[in-house]
């Protein structure tokens, strides 16, 4: 059931100021202590650690899932997303239960309706382009309904949680865009952002309509274990861990630049 209006809202800045606070901590503090937790290192073996959320779905951990916007918008031009301006590096597709099995996800579970709040929409949209066309609402009936998770909690935590990756990564992607580059040098750069960070995603590419059979980035998702309160995204983990890698980058890839 949603809050009403005005608690609601309540709730929603206080959840946001609380991530943009621990956000900031666990780059100051990244030095002492690591990014990635040793926990679900072995899937093999079982010792991952299944939560159920509140609509009887079972999962292990959460993707978030970030496009490469303008190799997505190379493909997509007549999205409503894409013809509206400036295009940031990487956006938010979705955050993603996931099970250690890969293609065994839950999905399409039963859930209220979505509906933010407005200050939340407001600064999910700078992020979330694709809400043009409805992309917050499909990602919320077919994967965060699964969470457990209140919509504007669920969200939120999207939200800090695509910050801080695109603080990471985002300004390079940028002075690379129309260039080549490598997983180990992306890598280097989140690391150089914060120790660790750069085992806690895996990079997505394919060959586009005009990249001359180039791989090009178009998504990149991060490992996030559901350790947080209410089973809500917590720790980063290391995506090895967990059986998920790299696919179709090989050692090196292009990274998408708007047309001149």
């Amino acid at each position: 059931m949603a809050l009403p209006g005005s608690h609601k809202g309540k709730v929603v800045l206080a959840v946001v100021v609380l991530g943009t606070l621990l956000a900031w901590f666990s780059v100051r503090e990244a030095g002492d202590s690591p990014a990635v937790r040793p926990d679900k290192q072995d899937n093999s073996a079982g010792r991952g650690r299944k939560a159920t959320s509140k609509t009887g779905a079972s999962f292990d951990f959460y993707l978030l899932a970030l496009t490469a916007h303008e190799a997505f918008c190379a493909e997509h031009e007549g999205k409503r997303e894409c013809r509206a301006g400036a295009r940031r590096p990487l956006v938010i597709h979705g955050l993603w239960p996931e099970r250690l099995e890969p293609r065994t996800y839950p999905h399409d579970c039963p859930a209220p309706r979505l509906a933010l709040d407005a200050g939340l929409e407001q600064q999910l949209a700078e992020f979330m382009p694709g809400m043009a066309d409805g992309l917050h609402e499909h990602e919320w009936r077919e994967h965060g309904g699964c969470s457990g998770l209140d919509d504007d909690v669920y969200y939120g935590r999207t939200l800090e949680l695509a910050r801080a990756l695109d603080a990471a990564l985002g300004a390079r992607l940028t002075t690379l865009a129309g260039r080549e580059t490598s997983p180990a040098e992306l890598r280097e750069t989140a690391d150089m952002f914060q120790p660790g960070i750069g085992a806690t995603f895996t990079l997505h590419c394919r060959t586009l309509r005009d990249s001359g059979g180039r791989p090009v980035l178009i998504e990149v998702r991060q490992c996030i274990d559901n350790d947080g309160a209410g089973g809500a995204p917590g720790t980063l983990l290391d995506c090895a861990s967990l059986g998920r890698r790299d696919q179709g980058c090989g050692s090196a890839f292009e990274v998408a630049g708007a047309d001149p």
